[in-house]
């Protein structure tokens, strides 16, 4: 019984022995890794938002032929309207210099085409209550809301007034028969401030969304801390070879009659 006993202490002592030794190399190892890189936080600026927008802007939705506006899928007497709708609100907004030939151009333009105006109120009326019965009026209106809205976007009124001006100025030489065709090709021209100014913007909003993911994901790893290296991994890198490591094993008492 007690050599039994003195093998497994002798064995213990061996171990104990070994890594103590191992441990005292392994000081020397973990001195010598490498020490974990920081992570730095991404110090780009941020994109700069176009000038006049607002945090919350969302420029309308998009398709295969261009942002969805309302001056999408005309009638030819809408086109009329929609231009006229146009010039108003740059009378009624626009100021500077040119604003009082802004006004008197807008003022002659109602004169001058007074009936060819009528008729195309009447027609894109007659239009609306075919496609919403009863409740044109109310489509109607809501729909010359967003026009109005939709042309005083306030971060292009400088360009948007400078192109109003110049369509009022040609419109003086337009004949009537020729207005419908001066019309479609002058309400892009008032429009194009607005579909640059929306390009501007979502090119701005997916900038902003890369910036913040990169600057999470830099502050993220900054805050992890190194991961330490295991001291079982230190000692074992450290022991002479051949050296293997094993448990010490304390026997086992069968009974009274033990040898």
């Amino acid at each position: 019984m007690g050599h039994g006993i003195v093998r497994a202490v002798g064995t213990a002592v061996a171990l104990v022995t070994g890594m103590a030794a191992a441990s005292a190399a392994g000081q020397d190892v973990a001195a010598a890794a490498p020490a974990a890189m920081a992570v730095a936080v991404v110090d780009e600026a941020e994109p700069a938002m176009p000038a006049g927008g607002s945090p919350n802007f969302q420029p309308p939705v998009r398709d295969a032929f261009g942002y969805v506006t309302p001056n999408r899928n005309l009638s030819p007497e809408e086109t009329i309207w929609h231009m006229r709708v146009a010039l108003n609100v740059a009378a009624l907004g626009c100021r500077g210099a040119d604003a009082a030939e802004m006004v008197n151009g807008y003022n002659a333009l109602l004169t001058a085409d007074k009936e060819l105006l009528a008729t195309a109120s009447t027609a894109m009326g007659a239009r609306y209550k075919a496609r919403y019965g009863s409740a044109w009026q109310a489509r109607h209106d809501d729909a010359m809301t967003k026009l109005y809205n939709f042309w005083a976007l306030p971060p292009v009124q400088g360009k948007f007034c400078g192109i109003a001006l110049q369509v009022l100025r040609e419109a003086a030489a337009v004949q009537p028969v020729a207005f419908s065709g001066f019309a479609a090709q002058a309400l892009p021209r008032l429009e194009a401030p607005m579909i640059a100014f929306f390009g501007e913007f979502e090119t701005y909003i997916a900038a902003r969304e890369g910036w913040r993911t990169r600057r999470a994901r830099a502050m993220i790893a900054a805050a992890v801390p190194p991961v330490p290296v295991a001291a079982e991994a230190v000692q074992a890198a450290a022991l002479p070879a051949g050296l293997v490591r094993t448990a010490a094993t304390v026997p086992v008492r069968a009974g009274a009659g033990e040898p």
